[in-house]
């Protein structure tokens, strides 16, 4: 699949953006693909066939704002994440005990940070396969198709500043909610690519 390398100066709005971006194709379903989503039941029957046409689709809809969905950003319903909503405390446990490549962050002290919403705003999106609106737009777009609502922790980086922690939430209206903790990686190409993550909870 065709990669949208944000091309942003500021470390943090880069990194929101190369995260979305695989997000898209991974985390959000089918849905950013609009009408092309209708080879969803073909997962069932033929993986190969299913990852030829989701990479085709995905493709097709690169670079096209015409065919873009919509998604929405929350960062001013609430200041903090769903870690902070439940117990934080047990949650960061978790993840260190989970998770091995986390437990280098789990004396970093501002592992806290994944229980900080982001103030990450649409304008400081850009990405090739959706429209970013934030939420607040939403009532105004009620007919269009829509890939859901997204929020983000702030961002937990370690001490090389090449490898960092963002908690995600993501749902779409009343029937899809769900959210994890990615790690990242700043590889050569200057692209923060996903290295892991944990399922924190779905419903």
């Amino acid at each position: 699949m065709k990669k949208c390398v944000s091309q942003s100066t500021d470390t943090n709005v880069k990194l929101y953006n190369d995260l979305t971006d695989q997000l898209m194709p991974y985390f959000f379903r089918e849905d950013y693909l609009g009408e092309k989503r209708y080879f969803d039941s073909l997962r069932v029957h033929d993986d190969d066939l299913y990852i030829e046409e989701k990479t085709k689709a995905h493709n097709e809809l690169f670079n096209h704002p015409e065919k873009f969905c919509n998604l929405y950003i929350d960062s001013t319903k609430n200041k903090n994440t769903y870690f902070w909503t439940h117990n934080t405390e047990v949650y960061l446990r978790r993840i260190k005990r989970t998770k091995d490549s986390f437990k280098d962050f789990s004396n970093n002290p501002d592992i806290k940070n994944l229980s900080i919403r982001s103030s990450i705003k649409a304008n400081q999106f850009n990405l090739c396969t959706a429209k970013v609106l934030d939420l607040v737009e939403y009532d105004k777009h009620t007919n269009e198709c829509e890939i859901g609502v997204v929020y983000f922790s702030e961002i937990v980086f370690d001490p090389s500043k090449r490898r960092a922690l963002v908690f995600v939430d993501h749902r779409i209206k009343n029937y899809f909610h769900r959210n994890a903790v990615f790690e990242l990686r700043l590889n050569n190409d200057n692209y923060w690519e996903i290295e892991d993550s944990m399922l924190v909870s779905t419903s």
